[in-house]
């Protein structure tokens, strides 16, 4: 009987070594592999789930959420009307940035319209984009930005795949990593 008590003993010593083992090693976060310089991934630049991009078509930066579940990316127009010039057509609408909270009116040739489906409504509307460019940090590159009300979201602008594609890897668990022209100092979610 005292063999069998030992043994047991053993066993559940045994056994919380390997839960106190376990949890020690689940505390540490798991390492990052940088790959080798000349593989595509070394090449991008890392940035953060919200990050400061400035439009240097209104010279001014908004607070951008970075959504790669978004195939395009959007910002804030209200006023917006479609109308035609010179046989093509033309959007007027105005860009809000509530946090300064300035208006910009802009008029610009459309570049596409997209045909936006909203959960829970029948048909599709029209959404027009222009082209415009964006800064964020070192990055500068022109994208089709869909034009669309973001009342009662926290970023007034949505930066998505078209803008990412190619050049950027995100890390969800930092934020305002770029130092983008015109932007307060970048800092890191810790």
């Amino acid at each position: 009987m005292i063999a069998i008590k030992r043994s047991s003993y053993t066993l559940a010593f045994a056994m919380a070594l390997t839960i106190v083992a376990s949890a020690a090693h689940a505390e540490k976060p798991p390492e990052v592999a940088r790959l080798a310089k000349g593989c595509d991934i070394a090449e991008k630049v890392v940035i953060g789930e919200a990050e400061y991009v400035a439009l240097p078509k209104i010279d001014d930066v908004f607070r951008a959420r970075i959504d790669t579940g978004a195939t395009t990316t959007s910002i804030f127009a209200v006023d917006i009307e479609e109308f035609e010039r010179d046989g093509k057509p033309w959007v007027r609408f105005t860009v809000m940035h509530p946090e300064a909270k300035k208006e910009y009116p802009l008029e610009m040739e459309v570049a596409r319209f997209a045909e936006i489906k909203k959960r829970g409504e029948k048909g599709f509307r029209r959404r027009a984009a222009v082209s415009m460019d964006l800064v964020m940090g070192s990055i500068t590159r022109r994208v089709k930005v869909n034009l669309a009300d973001r009342t009662g979201f926290k970023y007034p602008l949505l930066i998505g795949r078209d803008f990412l594609r190619g050049i950027a890897v995100v890390d969800v668990s930092e934020s305002y990593t770029q130092a983008t022209p015109g932007a307060p100092a970048a800092r890191r979610k810790k």
